[in-house]
């Protein structure tokens, strides 16, 4: 029964941390839109897998990352605004330097291992998914006792987290077939302004706190 309720309890937790809608939200939407369900699906599966990662340090190592991690201060969000933002520029510059033909949607272009190394790395560099995971694990310490049942809320949280990105993806791509070239190009002009506004608001928040 413990076991069970693990995993029900990691796939809660798994949708807790990606149902919100975010600045990666936004970034897979427009993977969808603008490169395809297959070619977006990779920066899907890499946000799971850090998702995936945090829940495993925080199951292993509990109470002690998340003090850690807050410890850094206002650097990880820094960071994290400035590779928004710089994504963001790179994306609007794309957008507007090319015609609204084909593929030319400005998008980054790529392998899908490149798109799945920068999904990772953006996802990373956001320390709050950490402390997420760390404060629900302290909280269900007595059920995540055995080893079993700790492998189990991690394998609920991975599956959880992948499968939603793995929707949000889809939902552009389906969006991708009703839309004209120049229509793609809007909206990845859209996004990565989104994307460069949730970037600097994560800046300012460091700056200002």
């Amino acid at each position: 029964m413990n076991a069970l309720t693990a995993l029900l309890a990691g796939l809660l937790a798994g949708l807790g941390i990606a149902v919100p809608l975010g600045a990666i939200a936004v970034l897979l939407v427009s993977e969808g839109v603008n490169r395809g369900f297959r070619r977006g699906a990779p920066g899907a599966i890499a946000v799971g897998v850090v998702d995936t990662l945090y829940c495993t340090a925080a199951v292993t190592v509990g109470a002690l990352a998340a003090p850690v991690v807050t410890s850094w201060g206002r650097w990880p969000a820094l960071v994290g605004g400035c590779a928004l933002l710089t994504l963001a520029v790179v994306g609007l510059w794309r957008s507007l330097s090319q015609p609204p033909a084909g593929d030319a949607t400005g998008t980054p272009t790529g392998t899908g291992w490149h798109r799945f190394a920068l999904f990772l790395g953006l996802t990373a560099i956001n320390p709050a998914t950490l402390i997420y995971f760390g404060a629900i694990t302290v909280g269900m310490a007595d059920l995540l006792r055995s080893p079993l049942a700790a492998g189990l809320f991690v394998a609920g949280v991975g599956t959880a987290s992948i499968t939603w990105q793995l929707v949000v993806v889809a939902a552009g791509s389906l969006l991708r077939g009703r839309l004209t070239p120049g229509a793609r190009r809007v909206t990845a002009l859209i996004g990565n302004v989104i994307v460069a506004g949730l970037g600097v608001a994560m800046i300012l928040g460091a700056l200002l706190s």
